[in-house]
């Protein structure tokens, strides 16, 4: 079903259900949506806007903003610039034109309550109109590779420099999900294509959602030569095709491809002696990480030993859990990056 809101003006309807399709009363269309876009399930459209870009990902990063923590700046104005927030998953991004005469302040203020009835928790909320980022920032991050209506473009920034910007979180299932919803003027460009004159305002709203997700597996595999070139090069190699259940080092089958290429290396230069090195993000106590990982090498020497007869003195498992990353550990993004083995010539 449907919640309907009217604490504020009722154009803005939010989804109860992750499942059902959006809708809601439309106002006066400015103009046909863009080929191939449709609202998401889980928000649906100011009324009476039009949908002028869209994209849909089945897995890439989408970068979130927290509100300002330095003590220089006021957090209900400004965003943290440097530090975005970086979640894998299913990404949509869409773009809207507001009907004329709404403001990006009552757009806002509408995504907001709609969003805090949804459950959705708020963790940034920002009005920018005074602050000294802008839109730009956002749009740069994210939104460019969108496919866009004419004559819109991803070089045409569609908002002035004066922006309001909602990120907030709610679990759907088994899976979080993430939404942006960055709103305010457009830009002379826009209004020029709308013919709105000076006296009528006129809005854009860029929303972005972040399905988190884990990235299917058994789709990386570093090849013999690339082995060789990687070790040849910088004397080591690292390995993401190699797959292990969260906690526990037993070698999952999807490894299979990895391995094989790991073994032809080594018979193909029976002077190559390694180290198979386990890393870790830095999620739980240290201790049991580096259990963890000496446990994961251990595992991928053995079943290099028993599965494809190369010799044990050629091979040394270590583990070093998160103390050598090779990214942050602060998002989802960085850890999976720290989760690896590394091939090492000794």
């Amino acid at each position: 079903m449907l919640i309907r809101f009217t604490a504020l003006r009722p154009v803005l309807v939010i989804m109860v259900s992750w499942l059902m399709a959006a809708s809601c009363v439309q106002a006066q269309s400015l103009g046909p949506d863009v080929a191939g876009g449709k609202d998401h399930p889980l928000i649906s459209r100011f009324a009476g806007s039009q949908l002028v870009g869209h994209q849909q990902l089945a897995f890439e990063t989408g970068r979130f903003f927290l509100p300002a923590a330095d003590k220089k700046s006021d957090p209900a104005k400004e965003i943290d610039r440097d530090k975005p927030v970086s979640v894998e998953g299913q990404v949509t991004r869409l773009l809207y034109i507001m009907p004329p005469g709404k403001t990006a302040l009552e757009v806002h203020r509408n995504f907001e309550q709609a969003l805090k009835q949804a459950g959705v928790k708020l963790i940034t909320s920002v009005d920018g109109r005074e602050a000294w980022w802008e839109p730009g920032l956002h749009w740069r991050a994210n939104f460019q590779d969108m496919k866009f209506g004419r004559p819109f473009a991803s070089d045409i920034l569609p908002f002035d420099r004066r922006g309001l910007y909602l990120y907030g979180t709610v679990t759907r299932g088994a899976s979080e999900v993430s939404v942006s919803v960055l709103s305010g003027p457009v830009a002379l460009f826009t209004r020029g294509v709308y013919k709105v004159p000076e006296s009528t305002t006129l809005s854009a709203v860029a929303i972005q959602i972040v399905e988190a997700k884990a990235m299917a597996t058994g789709q990386v595999m570093v090849s013999t030569d690339a082995l060789k070139k990687g070790l040849e090069a910088e004397g080591r190699m690292a390995l993401y095709g190699l797959y292990f259940d969260t906690g526990k080092s037993a070698i999952k089958p999807e490894s299979v491809p990895q391995l094989e290429q790991m073994a032809q290396l080594l018979q193909q230069n029976p002077a190559l002696k390694v180290h198979i090195v386990g890393h870790t993000d830095n999620a739980g106590a240290l201790a049991a990480n580096l259990a963890l990982s000496q446990q994961r090498a251990q595992a991928v020497v053995d079943a290099l030993i028993t599965q494809h007869k190369i010799a044990a003195p050629r091979l040394s498992a270590r583990g070093v859990a998160n103390l050598s990353p090779v990214a942050n550990n602060r998002d989802e993004g960085g850890r999976s990056k720290n989760r690896r083995v590394e091939l090492v010539e000794q």
